[in-house]
């Protein structure tokens, strides 16, 4: 059976949903189940700390999902034929832009909210077992939370957009390290 254009398009559209909702399910419940176990044996400290590299991942990841949507393939070409490091890593973060942000600004962007969210409950827990009254612990962590993820990634999509070549050219290069580390070594012939 011979499938159109437009119907493989939607296959493949299909297949990227279903691959979105499985790998959100699971992002979840290891990044829930983390969280939940670190921050509630951890002291009040560490419980903090824990929910402000949280709110990092998320402004980290939003910010890399902004920039490769917002650049272009021209100058990664270009690197990638001087062999630049990272350069073809980086076209292929660009022309998949699409799911590229969708999973980092949608994906794990949800998924550290949603938890940061829960964090910050156990965090209001524990300043109410330090006497704080618990609307007042709950308000301010929430407020906390919720101010430090928005300006820090309304500050970050502007980062973004003005320094897109250089983050994703970063972004490559890292992914282009862990790629050699994972391939085997060639043997020379004698």
């Amino acid at each position: 059976m011979n499938l159109t254009k437009k119907e493989k398009a939607k296959q493949q559209q299909q297949r990227w949903v279903l691959t979105v909702v499985c790998l959100s399910f699971g992002l979840s419940v290891i990044m829930s189940l983390l969280t939940s176990l670190f921050v509630e044996s951890a002291g009040l400290f560490v419980a903090l700390m824990s929910l402000i590299v949280l709110v990092m991942i998320g402004i980290i990841t939003d910010v890399v999902g902004t920039a490769v949507t917002s650049a272009v393939e021209q100058p990664f070409i270009a690197m990638a034929s001087k062999r630049i490091r990272g350069a073809k890593q980086a076209l292929r973060l660009v022309r998949m832009a699409e799911r590229v942000s969708s999973l980092l600004n949608d994906v794990v962007g949800d998924i550290v909210g949603i938890i940061s969210g829960s964090a910050g409950s156990v965090i209001a827990l524990y300043l109410v077992s330090l006497g704080a009254p618990s609307a007042i612990a709950s308000m301010l962590i929430t407020a906390f939370t919720s101010a430090f993820m928005i300006g820090g990634k309304a500050y970050g999509k502007g980062l973004a957009i003005a320094n897109s070549e250089k983050i994703v050219l970063y972004v490559g290069s890292i992914m282009a390290l862990f790629e050699r580390k994972g391939k085997p070594k060639k043997k020379k012939k004698s």
